[in-house]
């Protein structure tokens, strides 16, 4: 992926490149910086360079008090609804448009989990609400809903809404 790719797919809704439009954009959002940001740091540690994209993803941290890991797999149109305290962590597999509100956290349930590869995997058009913590090999199956501090430990079927502690469906075949 090159960096035109990433401003074609990620700044410009229409697919022009008013070169001002994605300068005011990128200006103006916060969230939609901390995403540009992210997929450039991604696209250069993919390449194989070491210390700059460490550096982007350190600046994420502390401009924004999100972490995102360099070796989690992120499709696209990913929005943020407010970016402070999201964790995701290295094996997380998260799929096109997905909406994560603020303090979410998508990671391992045990210490070691990311030489076992067990991170959560979350599928295309899901939200999760504020506070949900994803943790383990679980899988969020598509259009589903997270609700806020919930705490999912067990795989979502798709068109689900989970709620509560520990996260237990609550509506399904929710389309």
């Amino acid at each position: 992926m090159s960096i035109r790719k990433i401003i074609k797919e990620e700044l410009s809704n229409d697919g022009k490149k008013n070169i001002l439009k994605i300068i005011f954009t990128l200006y103006i959002s916060p969230k939609k910086r901390a995403i540009f940001m992210y997929r450039v740091s991604k696209m250069l540690y993919d390449r194989g360079y070491k210390y700059l994209p460490i550096i982007i993803n350190n600046k994420l941290i502390t401009s924004f008090g999100t972490y995102l890991s360099l070796k989690a797999e992120i499709g696209q149109n990913l929005e943020f609804r407010h970016l402070t305290g999201v964790v995701i962590g290295e094996g997380v597999k998260i799929g096109n448009n997905v909406i994560i509100y603020q303090q979410v956290t998508l990671g391992g349930q045990n210490l070691g989990d990311g030489k076992k590869a067990k991170y959560p995997v979350i599928e295309d058009n899901v939200t999760l609400f504020s506070g949900a913590k994803i943790l383990g090999a679980v899988k969020v199956g598509e259009n589903s809903i997270v609700g806020a501090n919930s705490v999912v430990i067990k795989d979502v079927p798709k068109n689900s809404i989970v709620a509560g502690v520990p996260g237990r469906i609550i509506k399904e075949n929710i389309l």
